[in-house]
């Protein structure tokens, strides 16, 4: 026990260090590299650094890849510069971002032992993107990030696993592999053209859609969208065709502290691969009630969410595929839905997830959160595994953060999974998982 308690307290210093090294570096960094006859670059370098250790790895069995593990500690580290070139015309501009990213993994590898080893390690290009725009216009090509709604279907072409991108859990990489754009703005109404193309964890898939939505107002936004996926590499994919309608920030007459969000997504077309119809569903609806006037504000959600899963007795695909669902756009819990369930077992696929969490803001620089799921199969099935049982799990997730600033953001969580009969039935074991685990983000500008 000793030694494996050195093994990981050596590593956490080395991890601290370079924390504070790196902010005292920041604080004399100067990245306003170039500025002249209407042109300009800047740059920032972003460091992301997480920590996790966990017990009872997948509910007892261990690690994927080695079950003998049954607990493990995971460091992540990425250090992300970037640039951007800005030349100023009379009424438009050009502008060109490059971004890169160097990440590796170590100690024991990825808690759950399917995602990222220990040594993998990846140094890359994420954005690459050129672009025009004016007042009313946007055009870009290239490797970008591009994000509709909260990225409950379109969030980020990067899954960030294995090899190939060193890490997992700290998300280094955001970017589309490459990309097309043009964004139209005509207050009240905006449009997205695109196409897209994701890295080869999510299949090589080549998206081609569109999006228009309200401008953001104080009665909310809605937005339509519809894209094909006209090519995919490992996922059959290709040939599918969504169309989805959502809203958010939908304020409620004479509530003025309650706040409503939800999106409706229907996965149709037929796979050019195995020849099936697509006929999958997905949906989420959710309450945001803020007591703004009490001390720490408080602020109560609950959430219900539906991925439809497959029915073995029809030669349809009813099972909805979770696509490209991103994190954090609106806070830990979009999408990967809890921190045991959400980062390794279930992806927004085949599942019924209820959510409720508590915030609260003791100060204007940190608050505090707890989460509950409730975890359940659409159907006795867990990727193509038969189960007796539709309940999967339950889960509690506590929360700190820390956000003085723009540039630095801080969190400590703690997990605990606790496993149901389907759960059970897939892993043979029956043992609560626990997740202790920080993540750091801070940007040099």
């Amino acid at each position: 026990m000793e030694s494996r308690m050195k093994s990981v307290i050596s590593p956490v210093t080395r991890f601290t260090s370079c924390v504070i090294l790196l902010l005292q570096c920041g604080l004399v960094a100067s990245l306003e590299l170039y500025s002249s006859n209407n042109k300009s670059v800047t740059g920032e370098l972003k460091f992301l650094g997480g920590l996790q250790y966990g017990t009872g790895l997948n509910f007892g069995y261990g690690a994927i890849d080695s079950p003998s593990e049954k607990s493990r500690a995971t460091l992540s580290i990425a250090a992300k510069p970037k640039l951007d070139l800005v030349w100023k015309m009379e009424s438009s501009e050009f502008y060109s971002t490059l971004s890169m990213v160097a990440a590796t993994t170590t100690l024991d590898g990825e808690l759950s032992g399917q995602i990222v080893r220990s040594g993998d390690q990846a140094f890359d290009t994420d954005s690459t993107k050129v672009g025009w725009r004016n007042e009313f216009i946007d055009l870009s090509y290239g490797g970008q990030e591009f994000t509709i709604g909260d990225g409950f279907v379109v969030g980020d072409g990067n899954f960030n696993k294995g090899a190939a991108d060193g890490q997992y859990w700290i998300g280094a990489f955001t970017a589309w592999r490459n990309s097309a754009i043009i964004r139209i703005d005509t207050s009240p109404l905006r449009f997205d053209g695109f196409w897209l193309r994701t890295d080869d964890d999510l299949g090589d898939a080549r998206v081609v859609g569109v999006n228009v939505e309200t401008a953001e107002n104080e009665l909310g936004t809605l937005g339509l969208m519809y894209f094909e996926i006209i090519q995919d590499d490992n996922f059959a994919l290709d040939g599918m065709r969504v169309a989805s309608i959502r809203g958010a920030d939908i304020r409620v007459p004479f509530l003025k502290d309650l706040k409503l969000f939800g999106e409706y997504v229907i996965e149709r077309g037929r796979s050019k691969e195995t020849g099936f119809k697509n006929n999958g569903n997905g949906w989420y609806i959710e309450g945001n009630y803020a007591l703004s006037s009490w001390p720490w504000k408080p602020t109560f959600i609950y959430r219900y969410a539906h991925f439809s899963g497959d029915d073995s007795t029809t030669n349809q695909n009813e099972e909805y595929r979770g696509l490209f669902f991103t994190i954090f756009k609106r806070d830990w819990d979009t999408w990967y839905q809890g921190e045991v369930a959400g980062e390794f077992h279930l992806f927004n696929q085949n599942q019924v997830t209820q959510m409720a969490k508590m915030k609260v803001y003791p100060g204007q620089d940190w608050s505090l959160g707890v989460w509950y799921y409730s975890h359940d199969l659409a159907t006795k099935q867990y990727f193509g595994k038969a189960v007796s049982d539709l309940d999967w799990a339950e889960e509690i997730n506590l929360g700190f953060e820390y956000f003085p600033s723009k540039q630095l953001y801080v969190y400590a969580g703690y997990a605990w999974g606790m496993p149901h009969q389907a759960a059970i039935d897939v892993f043979q074991h029956n043992r609560d998982t626990h997740v202790v685990q920080t993540f750091i983000s801070y940007t040099f500008d």
